[in-house]
């Protein structure tokens, strides 16, 4: 699939998929870095998110260094209610992930919130308002974080 990327889209998003400076104005450094100007680089970077071809551009919190808790969790969910979990779910800020798997156990979701009852809480909303039959959370018992980068 050809996204008529050039040789510098290429190399930002190469470079912006490690790290990103942390200053008040990033990308105005990654644009001296390229011999560009700032709005040149988020005029780019605009342009490969409305392609499709980023998605995301933000930081990877650690939330257990700040005291907050988080899980993944598992249910079932019946096809016809699977509306109301969509409804649900995109007004709570603390679900970060959500997939539906062609699985018994087809419904799987993140929840971050500032501590154990306020997560819990929104688990419980979640359970009672789309109907989920069987839920289970998964707490984490170790962390094994995994550096991916594309070589684009």
């Amino acid at each position: 699939m050809d996204h008529a990327l050039d040789e510098l889209d290429r190399d930002i998003l190469n470079r912006i998929q490690t790290e990103v400076p942390l200053a008040e104005r990033p990308f105005q450094m990654l644009g001296r870095e390229f011999g560009l100007s700032e709005t040149e680089v988020l005029s780019r970077i605009s342009r490969m998110w409305d392609l499709g071809i980023v998605r995301r551009l933000g930081p990877i919190i650690n939330y257990p260094a700040w005291g907050m808790s988080g899980v993944l969790v598992a249910a079932q969910v019946d096809q016809e209610h699977l509306e109301a979990v969509q409804d649900c779910i995109k007004g709570i800020p603390e679900i970060t992930h959500a997939y539906l798997r062609d699985f018994e156990w087809n419904f799987w979701f993140t929840v971050i919130a500032e501590n154990e009852d306020k997560r819990d809480a929104i688990i419980e909303k979640v359970t009672r308002e789309a109907d989920l039959k069987k839920v289970e959370k998964l707490p984490q018992k170790k962390s094994f974080k995994l550096g991916v980068k594309f070589e684009i």
